[in-house]
């Protein structure tokens, strides 16, 4: 098949997955946010660096997927928009060899931002957070093919993210912001399972060995379903206990309902049968879900800094951005319900 130079670079851009960027915004955010609740300034030129360094990571382990997960793609047939790659690969607009190039551009540049942070323990946790994105299927560690994918993910989305955010802010990761993270990291790698279910017939025959391929549909869905209730009754128990603001803790759990209609929805078997059209809605907002609670968070201390302290530069900004996502995810939202709508 011969492939124009147009069709080659729109298959490049695929590969980088840019709908999924949205999604940094929230917890870096989330960080900055907790270092100006603590009483820092917000340090624009950080906030913009730790920003730009989520983006580069994250590009880069798109680019390094789609390179060591082609043959597990090439095997999916039962792919959504949201699970079994970009396809670029599968469909030959894009030679594998240039992913694995763009991927390693990436992680050099990667790299560079590490150096370039101000402390040891910044380096520290920025460097942690390449090595676990770049081996998350990359080898010889291969984590999403030894049932620890899932909580990677976790580790690095509700994690080191708004860990690298506020450690530049304030110097420290400190203890409100892992209360706040760490309902919201169960809900995460929950939502991986969800993902890795839609993807475990294909996956089992190329021996990735994920959550739900090693442990099989019912209990998958058991374990998600407990890990909802889990992670709503530790969120409430943080806010009993005075670690999260009752500020917080509300929009928060205002979106337990969400996490009712997925679990009600896996058990009525949406994912049992791997048919791409019952599974795009639920990968689609399980995915969301884990979006929504971590901007309910952000509205939160938001809200709770202008409470306590009105309105300052800092959380004027960090307010401003919470509005862009906000009418980006609302125009995401609407193109998802028409595509629905139209199929």
């Amino acid at each position: 098949m011969t492939v124009s130079s147009g069709e080659r670079l729109k298959g490049f851009l695929r590969l980088a997955r840019f709908k999924f960027l949205l999604y940094n915004v929230l917890p870096v955010g989330l960080g900055a946010s907790v270092a100006v609740h603590l009483g820092y300034p917000l340090d624009l030129r950080w906030y913009v660096f730790a920003q730009v360094f989520a983006w580069v990571v994250h590009v880069m382990t798109h680019y390094c997927n789609e390179y060591f997960d082609l043959e597990a793609d090439r095997a999916n047939v039962y792919f959504t928009p949201w699970t079994g790659g970009s396809r670029a690969l599968v469909d030959g607009l894009v030679k594998p060899e240039t992913s694995l190039a763009a991927s390693f551009v990436l992680w050099t540049a990667g790299l560079g931002l590490v150096v370039m942070m101000p402390t040891w323990q910044s380096r520290v946790l920025g460097a942690v957070t390449l090595a676990l994105a770049w081996f998350y299927t990359a080898p010889p560690l291969r984590f999403n093919y030894r049932g620890l994918g899932e909580v990677t993910v976790a580790a690095i989305l509700n994690g080191l993210w708004p860990a690298v955010a506020v450690i530049l802010q304030a110097g420290t990761v400190p203890w409100p912001l892992v209360a706040i993270l760490a309902p919201t990291a169960i809900l995460q790698t929950v939502r991986m399972m969800i993902m890795n279910l839609g993807d475990r017939v294909s996956d089992a025959s190329v021996g990735k060995r994920t959550i739900p391929v090693m442990i099989g549909h019912d209990r998958a869905v058991l374990v998600i379903g407990a890990a909802q209730v889990l992670a709503y009754a530790l969120l409430t128990g943080f806010a009993m206990s005075g670690w999260i603001p009752w500020l917080v803790w509300l929009p928060m759990a205002a979106t337990a309902p969400m996490s009712v209609w997925l679990v009600l929805r896996l058990r009525r078997g949406d994912m049992r049968e791997v048919i791409a059209e019952k599974m795009t809605p639920i990968v689609f907002w399980a995915s969301n879900h884990v979006s929504l609670i971590v901007a309910a968070a952000l509205v939160g201390v938001i809200a709770d800094i202008l409470l306590r302290d009105g309105a300052g530069d800092g959380v004027l900004i960090l307010a401003g951005v919470l509005a862009v996502y906000a009418g980006l995810f609302s125009h995401r939202l609407w193109l998802a319900r028409r595509r629905l709508r139209a199929s």
